[in-house]
């Protein structure tokens, strides 16, 4: 008796283990369909679910985002969905949105080849920029309470899109 496995409307039929047909095809057509499945749901830039920990950075010292760059040859636009989680002795803020980025080789003026548009709600003290080569940065601004108090995290993952 074989088995029938569907992924994605792709019917494959795979001999029992008991059958002598030859198991390659059928074996080759899953794993096919198998990474067609997976690539149409994440992308060569997407970047998965993180989390960076911002309790050692100093008020209005601009950062890097781990692991949060688009390759501007590469990548025409991406949105980037993120949450802000900060905390002193005196004060506890949060945010949640997105960041909508899209390149444009054409913009002359340093650090605006990509353009950054920002929703969500709340406000985390909390400001956000991408350099020219796409890699996301940001700054915090003071809160009130005690610095060395400070804890945070930024949470993130993206999805983009391709250039070709």
């Amino acid at each position: 008796m074989s088995v029938k496995i569907i992924i994605k409307g792709t019917t494959i039929t795979l001999p029992s283990s008991g059958a002598s047909p030859n198991w390659s095809p059928a074996i080759i057509e899953a794993f096919k369909a198998l990474a067609d499945a997976v690539n149409a749901v994440i992308g060569t830039y997407d970047i998965a679910p993180q989390v960076q920990t911002i309790d050692d950075i100093s008020n209005n010292q601009l950062t890097s985002i781990d692991n949060l760059s688009f390759p501007p040859l590469d990548v025409r636009a991406a949105t980037i969905y993120y949450t802000v989680y900060r905390k002193t002795n005196l004060d506890e803020v949060t945010e949640a949105g997105t960041l909508e980025i899209s390149y444009n080789d054409k913009r002359s003026v340093p650090n605006t080849k990509w353009e950054m548009v920002r929703m969500g709600q709340s406000d985390a003290s909390i400001d956000f920029s991408i350099t020219d080569l796409g890699q996301v940065r940001f700054i915090i601004r003071p809160l009130s309470g005690e610095t060395e108090s400070h804890e945070g995290i930024i949470s993130y993952r993206a999805i983009a899109l391709l250039n070709t």
